[in-house]
């Protein structure tokens, strides 16, 4: 149950001088959110001035674990919170996984994350602003170089005409023109890669927010990665879903479309 008001409900007693940080949201006064955290720890905020912070107590120490389940666990739990700020608070600023505030010399951890509330209220605005009920996407664009190196065979008179020359050759002629026919391939397919990804990524600019370029990834079903972008765009908006649409209808060509998440990419932009 969520305790949406200020006055309605109390921040557990803190018994390890520590804080778990979800995320930012805006917003004064104290509030449970209940036992949703990691490990099914007891969710609460802690505001200073009209910001606050999602939280739960914790020991003063990463989280850490050999077992990639248990990881797994913490890492979904976090984002489940996230998105029950989000849906409790309106507009947050996620937080990465495992971000831990310490108790210090001056006080403890409350007196801590305020101060550091504090520090960042007028970024944390500024962001919270810009955010506004906007939401990350992610794309990728990806390819399959066997049907796109068909497919510039048969559309370039040169590959085609060395193709043909080494059908009517000796084995050992043949494989010289394969060689031949490979590199000359290779550097079409490497331009046609970058016209690609410049093509797509200027129809995709166009039509959000912001874009943040991700690092390429292998893809186990056997497809070439040419982009990975994470957008950011108003929640529900439409025009991105076209474009995308189009950018598929090209032969050979793939497009995986995720979201809306926490704008996980745009908080520290």
């Amino acid at each position: 149950m969520i305790f949406a008001n200020k006055d309605q409900g109390n921040p557990p007693a803190v018994a390890q001088d520590a804080l778990y940080v979800y995320c930012v949201a805006r917003g004064d006064g104290s509030c449970l959110l209940g036992p949703i955290g990691l490990d099914g720890q007891m969710v609460y905020t802690v505001a200073s001035g009209d910001i606050r912070a999602i939280v739960h107590n914790c020991p003063a120490q990463p989280y850490q674990s050999q077992d990639p389940q248990v990881l797994e666990g913490w890492v979904l739990a976090h984002q489940s919170v996230v998105r029950a700020a989000t849906k409790a608070f309106g507009t947050v600023l996620p937080m990465a996984f495992d971000i831990i505030v310490r108790g210090g010399l001056d006080g403890g951890a409350i007196v801590a994350l305020k101060g550091w509330l504090d520090e960042k209220r007028e970024r944390f605005t500024q962001l919270l602003e810009r955010l506004a009920g906007k939401a990350e996407y992610g794309v990728q664009v990806l390819w399959d170089r066997q049907a796109i190196a068909a497919s510039l065979v048969q559309s370039d008179d040169e590959l085609r005409k060395i193709q043909d020359e080494a059908r009517e050759k000796s084995k050992g002629m043949a494989h010289l023109l394969g060689q031949k026919l490979a590199k000359v391939i290779r550097a079409r397919m490497e331009t046609q890669a970058d016209l690609f990804a410049q093509d797509f990524y200027a129809r995709i600019r166009r039509c959000v927010d912001d874009v943040r370029v991700e690092k390429l990834k292998k893809d186990d079903g056997g497809k070439q990665m040419l982009l990975n972008l994470s957008c950011l765009m108003p929640d529900g908006g439409k025009e991105l879903g076209r474009v995308l649409d189009k950018i598929k209808e090209t032969a050979g060509i793939r497009v995986r479309f995720t979201g809306p998440w926490p704008p996980y990419s745009f908080v520290g932009g």
